[in-house]
């Protein structure tokens, strides 16, 4: 039997579902319509953060199906002549069929036809902001200077803060705030700063129960520490190092590190706030360092600059162990050391400072277990 292209590609997807433990009982369906795209124009989509190719279009027409246990975001993209290099938003729940339809190539300005009410208030959403949205799209096809697109995106964000206070709280504006903020918090001359804290304190006084932790990173992203602040804070911490190692040479910090906890089995964890696999990692193996607690083992959690010193010193305090701020050259040379060019990335050393386990990518508590019980002995 001879596949088509599209046909191979969703029995190759299919594959790796099952190879990846993506396998589920309950699911959503898209389908999607634009006679503006190409044939051939893959079409990637995810939830969790994650993407990959679920189809290709075909007479401008695609379909796919994504795993869905529950409520959930996802995002749907397109790789083709004309298309942008921007997302839609899809909110999913299990047995729900979502149409998005358009005329042209920039998706995240289609029609979303869904039945979950937060689709609806990102539907109102994408609707206001229409037209700086298409604005900047067209300015990044066009590959236009940086300056420009920049300008049209803090306009885009103001427009979000125009309407959101007139929009239930719900994923879709919290989603929207969560962006805002952190853009906020790291452009220093964020224009219009006293209309985000505006927003922010009547979304902490509007917001339902089961937004408190996104409602905190955001009050994190609009109040920041800045870093002197920061270090006041932490000074006296003996199990925190903010900063404290910037003058080390980037081949000497791990090292520098290791030395600290001599005669002890040491778990490494490369991280950053922004990395859901590596937040996921450490919920996960929480219940383990419970059970491994009063052993000769020590946790060592080691972050870059990506992250926002404001979010990692709000996140580190849930995440039992030794925490390292290193500088972006640091950093970059443990994890060349080893050989990784992802996070999460965990090594593992033994009792006498010699390297016995490495992963990229969390591989589990029953072999972190196993690896640890043998570096400690």
């Amino acid at each position: 039997m001879i596949l088509s292209n599209k046909q191979t590609i969703t029995t190759a997807l299919l594959v790796l579902v099952a190879m990846t433990g993506w396998a589920q009982t309950k699911t959503a369906t898209v389908t999607g319509y634009s006679p503006a795209l190409k044939d051939g124009t893959l079409v990637l989509a995810g939830v969790g953060g994650s993407g990959t190719v679920v189809d290709t279009v075909q007479a401008g027409r695609f379909a796919y199906t994504l795993p869905v246990e529950e409520f959930t975001e996802s995002t749907l993209s397109f790789l083709g002549d004309g298309c942008p290099n921007s997302y839609t938003l899809i909110f999913l729940c299990p047995d729900v069929t979502v149409k998005v339809t358009g005329n042209d190539c920039l998706n995240p300005l289609w029609k979303v036809e869904s039945p979950i009410p937060e689709q609806q208030t990102q539907n109102r959403l994408t609707d206001y902001c229409r037209d700086v949205r298409t604005e900047g799209m067209l300015m990044d096809l066009a590959n236009a200077p940086r300056e420009k697109r920049d300008s049209i995106t803090i306009e885009w964000m103001r427009q979000q803060m125009d309407i959101l206070p007139s929009l239930p709280v719900d994923a879709a504006t919290i989603r929207a705030l969560l962006g805002i903020s952190e853009t906020a918090m790291i452009r220093k001359d964020f224009p219009y700063m006293e209309q985000l804290k505006e927003v922010e304190k009547t979304f902490a006084a509007r917001a339902p129960k089961g937004f408190e932790n996104q409602l905190a990173e955001i009050h994190s992203y609009v109040y920041a520490k800045n870093e002197q602040q920061i270090a006041e804070e932490l000074a006296g911490n003996e199990s925190v190092f903010f900063k404290k190692y910037d003058d080390v040479a980037p081949e000497n910090i791990l090292q520098t590190i290791l030395d600290n906890y001599k005669g002890k089995a040491v778990l490494i964890d490369m991280w950053a706030t922004w990395c859901g696999p590596c937040r996921a990692g450490h919920k996960a193996m929480a219940p383990l360092k419970e059970e491994l607690k009063g052993r000769n083992i020590k946790f060592i959690y080691i972050t870059p600059p990506s992250s926002p010193p404001t979010t990692w010193l709000e996140m580190m305090k849930d995440i039992d162990g030794d925490h390292y701020y290193l500088t972006e050259e640091q950093n970059h040379y443990i994890l060349s050391h080893f050989e990784s060019e992802g996070i999460p990335t965990y090594a593992i050393y033994d009792t006498k400072g010699h390297q016995t386990y490495k992963s990229i990518g969390f591989p589990g508590n029953d072999v972190i277990r196993k690896e640890l019980e043998k570096a400690s002995k």
